[in-house]
This record gives C-alpha cells, structure tokens and sequence, in this order.
C-alpha cells in the first residue's frame, strides 16, 4: 500500500541543466508546462521561464546565493510541501541535476517525511556540460582516465574540512570543484601542501553554456590571485588538470562568430524561431519575447457582413493575423472556402501565404516580389487592377499606404478593422529578465510592437537609445525612429527570415571579438 495520500498534489524535482534553455530534457519541460506553481532559484535560467508560457502559473524565486540570506533550505522545503498538500502540482526548477550539489536528495526526504508525492526529472549537469563548452574534456585517453568531483563550498558549521584536499592532491585525474570560489585560497592552498604541482593547469568557468560564459585560466599557485584581480564571481566550476591544457585547441563556444549575442524576438508566432535558427547556428541566443497580442474584433461584425455580401472580386492579406480574422469570420458568416471561389487572393509576402494556405487551404493568387505594402501596389499596378474591387481584413492601426496606393490605380477598397494588437501587461517584467541574460537586439516586426517596448523600457527606466534594434521594413523602421530607439538593421528582404538573414550578414552587428 502506497505510504503517500492519494488526495495531495505532488513535487516535482526538477533539473534545468547548466543554463542554456535548450539543454533541459524533454521530460522536464513536458513536467514544467503541466505545473501549477514553479519554484525556481538564479541558477534556473530566465530564457527557458520565458519560453514556456502557461496561463496561470504562478512562479516564485527562491534564490539563495552564499551569505546572501535571500531563502533559507528550510522555507523552501516548506513550502514546496505546503502547495502541495494543497493539491497543487510543483515544479522544483533546480540548476544542473537536483542530486549532483543540488540538494535534491533532502528535498525528496523531506517529501517523504510529509507523506508527499513526488518525482526526480534528472538534468544535464554541469559537470560535463560546462566544461564541454569551454573547449576542456572531463577524460580523455592520454591526459585523464578518470575524475573527482567535490564541493568547495562547505557547510559553515564544520570544525575541520569535510573533502580531505591534501588526499585530493595525490589523486589522479581530473578534479572539479563545484561552488569553489569563495573558498579558493583555502583549497587550492591545501592542494600545494598536500603535494599537487604549483603548475597544473586551472580554469574557472561561469556561466557556463550562456552567453555569459567566461573562462578564466591559470596554475594551481595563481588562480586565486587571478580570480580577486578579474573580479571573477560565482556561479561558477573549477576544473584541475592537464585537460584544461586541451582548451587552447579545443574552445569552440565562445568561438562562433555571434558568441554573446542575445536576441529578443517580440512576436508571438512560434515560426519567428525557426526563421532565426541560422543566427542560433552562427552562436546567438533567442529570447522569446512576446509584448504584444494580437485580438480579433469579432464583436464588429462588419467583416462577417462584407463576407455575406461577396460585393469584392479579390481580397488582400497582410498578415497571418488578418488570415486568421478571415477565417473566424467566414465561420461567422456561414461561409468556407468554397465560398471564395473565384475570388482572387493577394498576399502581401509568403508568410502570409503560408498562412492562407494552412488555415483555409487557398494558394495565393498575387504575391508581390517586394514583401511591403509598397510593393504589394507596384504589384498592383503591374498587374492592373482598375475597376477590382478589394476587401481589406486590416489591423486596427494599419498604415494608410496600401488602401491608399489601390484606390489610385483605381480601385475600390473596403478596409474592414479585423484584429488589434495590445500590449502585454507582463512586458516590463519579461524585458528585465532578457536584460539581466544579456539582452544585445530586439527584433521588432511592427509599430504595435516598437510601442509595446518603448511602454516597457520607459517603466524600467531603460533609456530609449540604450537598447539596439532590429526592425523589418519601412514601417517598422519610422515607428521605431520617431520613438527614439536605435536602428541596428533593418532587413532587406521584408519578413522575418529575411530580418534573420540581414542581422547574419550585418557588419553593424555588434560581435565579440
């Protein structure tokens, strides 16, 4: 018979690896989307926070840094086991694996001892992860056939050291110490006394495998001078031993030629990722940034009506978000696709004829080479369109140019206010933890977007010029100029791809040398 009630919630022991967003397993993120409440502490990385989106969930830092006094372990036991008696799913969202210094084992015996349910979801730990990315091997077949891992940050209340640094010395291999550096005179001292060699190599690693990493190398008898004169603070591992000579040769990560870039793509479409993965090739990292949303007015009716009437032979597109507004309101309407036979379809570029094509199964008939409104009305005017009659399911801020451009080539347009964009009320708080990762460009495909991040730098009291940008065509780019922010790119190619490839090809990116 189980020793846990059936009726409590439980806690799920989390590991969220070693920083990277992209380096915590399937079943963690599966388990942390499911979550009710999320405890998370500073090792647990913000990017991956904000990539997973859950309507409700509550999440709360724990955060205890070394004499920091932010949380003690016991408050956190506490009340990890107090939602979930209240019936509530937990996710304890630890850096690294919960069981390699992570206190995870007297987390999971403190479940025990309250009757509370709970699960381990092991995480990619630091121990292999970090050192692979600063270009160190934790083994290797001429150098080190084996490893020690040890904490340099023992409990305050010992009388004498718990790891036996002297018998460390003697050992063969590689040594890591985790959490060693307010310590590291100490140690590495008692290495030298208990006979390792002053000249072994050393490195120091912090934040590992993000954009924040930094190495710092040395020798046993002067890594500690080193790390007071580079101001080199924790989180971060200590690695010992001819392996750490392999890094000259070996370092790749903060090698890419985009190292250290941090990029915000502020749209809500999960396609922008995909679109960038050529910079997260090229060694920058994506933030998903949503700051605005885009709603349906679907109270107005009148784009239902104008479906009714069919007084249109063609119909216009400038966004997946006036697609989906045409395909509510064909709904709305009592229509499908059927229904648009014969109506001629333009799209303004091809992600909005990707989008027409998936949500209603139509190909788009016009598609200018051009993707901007302007070149949807040279389009236009190659074609002919004299006498057409337009539908126009627009933003509720759409610019004036394309209706404008349509009627002077004499033809009838019925602009109908499909969809709006708002900001998101979370905006401020989402910019301050892409700030804190390191946050290099946003990329803005929008004037609804240029206004949302304006509204959340100023309540930061970022300022305006402070925070380079990227934006994705003419439009964009006046909004983003009149708001006083500063232009980085500006893409060629109008969409977001082509933004994607602008940055790549920029010399103005600002790249690490």
């Amino acid at each position: 018979m189980s020793k846990f009630s059936p009726d409590l919630g439980m806690v799920s022991l989390i590991g969220a690896g070693p920083g990277a967003s992209g380096l915590i397993t399937l079943a963690g993120r599966r388990v942390l989307e499911r979550a009710d409440v999320v405890l998370y502490d500073h090792l647990a990385s913000t990017t991956l926070l904000n990539s997973v989106s859950v309507p409700g969930q509550e999440r709360i830092h724990v955060g205890k840094r070394a004499c920091a006094g932010l949380a003690q372990q016991s408050d956190i036991n506490a009340l990890m086991v107090r939602r979930a008696q209240r019936g509530q799913r937990v996710a304890r969202l630890k850096g690294g694996d919960p069981y390699l210094f992570g206190r995870g084992g007297e987390e999971a015996a403190y479940c025990v001892s309250k009757g509370v349910k709970y699960e381990v979801i092991p995480g990619v730990s630091a121990l292999s992860s970090v050192l692979a990315s600063a270009g160190i091997p934790l083994t290797h077949r001429t150098l080190a056939s084996s490893f020690t891992v040890v904490t340099g940050h023992e409990r305050q209340d010992r009388e004498s050291d718990a790891v036996d640094w002297r018998a460390l010395a003697k050992v063969q291999g590689t040594l890591v110490v985790f959490m060693g550096i307010m310590q590291v005179e100490h140690w590495t001292r008692e290495l030298l006394a208990g006979g390792m060699a002053a000249d072994t190599p050393v490195a120091f690693i912090r934040w590992g495998t993000t954009p924040r990493q930094k190495t710092l190398t040395g020798t046993l008898s002067d890594i500690a001078e080193k790390i007071g004169v580079n101001a080199f603070e924790a989180p971060a591992i200590a690695v010992l031993g001819e392996v750490v000579s392999l890094r000259a040769e070996l370092r790749w990560f903060e090698e890419r030629p985009l190292f250290g870039e941090v990029i915000a793509l502020t749209r809500s479409a999960s396609t922008d990722t995909l679109d960038f993965e050529l910079l997260e090739d090229l060694g920058a990292t994506l933030i998903h940034l949503p700051l605005t949303q885009q709603v349906i007015i679907e109270d107005a009716g009148e784009l239902v009506k104008a479906l009714r009437e069919g007084a249109f032979t063609d119909i216009v597109l400038t966004s997946a978000n006036g697609v989906r507004a045409l395909a509510i309101a064909l709904d709305g309407a009592e229509r499908d696709a059927r229904d648009l036979h014969g109506i001629q379809m333009w799209c303004v570029g091809p992600a909005t004829a990707r989008a027409l094509k998936r949500a209603l199964g139509i190909r788009a008939d016009e598609l200018p080479t051009d993707a901007s409104a302007t070149g949807l009305v040279a389009h236009a005017h190659a074609r002919g369109v004299d006498g057409r009659s337009f539908l126009f399911p627009a933003s509720s801020r759409a610019h004036p140019t394309l209706p404008q451009g349509l009627r002077g080539l004499g033809a009838e347009v019925r602009e109908v206010k499909a969809y709006e964009t708002l900001a998101l009320p979370n905006g401020p708080a989402d910019l301050q933890s892409a700030l804190d990762s390191g946050l290099s460009l946003v990329a803005l495909a929008s004037p609804s977007a240029v206004d949302a991040l304006v509204s959340a730098m100023d309540s930061l009291g970022v300022s305006r010029d402070s925070l380079p940008v990227a934006v994705i065509g003419p439009t964009t780019a006046r909004a983003a100029h009149g708001a006083g922010l500063t232009i980085e790119v500006q893409a060629e190619t109008h969409s977001m791809s082509g933004l994607a490839t602008t940055i790549a090809e920029s010399t103005r990116l600002r790249i690490k040398e």
